[in-house]
């Protein structure tokens, strides 16, 4: 579940060096990112002692993921329109 995730990605980085709070904050965002605009999520990683140019990289390189869903979806409901059109119109 998306619980146990988390906690294992909590664990992952706590044990390469992370805070609690920074391995938290991360963790929660990998699984979902939805929660957070850019800027909501670069500021909360800039309060965990993050400076501004690595605060940008990840939330720039966490958010993609989520663009990346979004994209795939709206993909997968276009062929599925196609298709259905297609079928109609023989």
């Amino acid at each position: 579940t998306s619980v146990t995730r988390e906690l294992e990605n909590l664990k992952k980085l706590e044990s390469v060096g992370f805070s609690h709070e920074q391995a938290k904050t991360l963790a929660k965002v990998v699984e979902k990112p939805h929660l957070y605009s850019h800027e909501s999520l670069k500021k909360r990683l800039e309060s965990l002692d993050f400076d501004h140019k690595q605060a940008e990289a990840l939330a720039t390189v966490l958010l993609q993921q989520e663009s990346i869903i979004k994209i795939f979806g709206i993909i997968v409901g276009t062929v599925g329109i196609a298709v259905t059109i297609l079928k109609l119109f023989p």
